[in-house]
């Protein structure tokens, strides 16, 4: 690129940018373009070490103010974790929308304050969940990827009251792990998504580790960000030929002036097998 560019992700839940996105946006932080993070819901529902796991073996549940107090005593846990794990990434910017997760739907308030957000930052590039993963209706993940094709759409105008100018994004990228995965429920039978993309994670890795570590309330630390990246990004990085990557769903084709050959495919047609068997064999250090 002539210029850096401007990325944003958005994800539904403090963890969702970081095991989705956190190698490629380490990637862009190096090089020097703007990365930037947006969290729709506060996240306190969703897999906390108190709210829905110490309370899942109670016989009942605290009162409702005291409830409602714990559950934001742990969304601003959940907040100082993501900004720990965005400091080692490099990313410059963390918005908390702090929806309440409990029932995440498209709101045109919610539409309204994130497309604000994109004709303020200004992203070339957005990172987010596929609109229709699960089922596509109660799924919080494709819940959030709907707000945000809304809002892209908005920024795209103007809205009163908004004194920025309508700004329109060059390129989104989904999340493909949770929509290009292994098929595992009913609803995915739809199916026919693929992975299009995959970034090369493999010289960041341990800062994506760095980053799940920090997500301890999530139950990401130690043992599972480790068994997550083997897994997913091991798989990812399996089918792009290299030891780790992301992979994505771009919303749209893409016009070029000549055919896009990349760097990486020409030096993996001049590799031999077994120097390829040893590029995807690199694993992360034990501790």
């Amino acid at each position: 690129m002539s210029e850096p560019l401007r990325i944003l992700s958005v994800g539904a839940h403090p963890a969702d940018i970081f095991d989705q996105s956190g190698g490629t946006m380490a990637h862009h932080a190096d090089q020097g373009d703007y990365v930037g993070c947006v969290v729709l819901t506060h996240g306190a529902r969703v897999h906390d070490a108190v709210i829905s796991d110490d309370m899942h073996h109670r016989s009942e549940v605290p009162a409702a103010a005291e409830l409602q107090a714990l559950i934001t005593e742990r969304s601003d846990i959940k907040a100082e974790e993501a900004r720990k794990a965005c400091k080692l990434l490099g990313v410059e910017d963390l918005y908390f929308f702090g929806a309440d997760d409990a029932v995440l739907i498209v709101t045109d308030e919610a539409v309204r304050r994130l497309a604000r957000l994109l004709r303020q930052v200004r992203p070339d590039v957005i990172l987010t969940h596929f609109p229709k993963e699960g089922d596509g209706l109660t799924n919080a993940h494709a819940i959030a990827g709907q707000i945000v094709m809304h809002a892209i759409s908005l920024a795209g105008g103007v809205d009163p009251g908004d004194r920025n100018p309508p700004h329109k994004v060059a390129q989104v990228f989904f999340f493909g792990a949770g929509a290009a995965a292994i098929p595992r429920q009913v609803w995915q039978s739809e199916g026919g998504y693929y992975n299009a993309v995959f970034i090369d994670i493999t010289d960041v890795v341990d800062k994506k580790l760095a980053a799940l570590d920090c997500l301890i309330s999530q139950g990401y630390g130690g043992a599972y960000a480790r068994k997550r990246i083997e897994t997913s990004d091991g798989a990812f990085g399996g089918a792009g030929g290299v030891a780790y990557a992301e992979g994505f769903i771009p919303l749209n084709a893409e016009t070029h002036d000549y055919l896009p050959v990349t760097e990486r495919a020409l030096a993996s047609a001049r590799a031999s097998d077994h120097e390829l068997i040893a590029e995807r064999s690199y694993r992360i250090p034990v501790d």
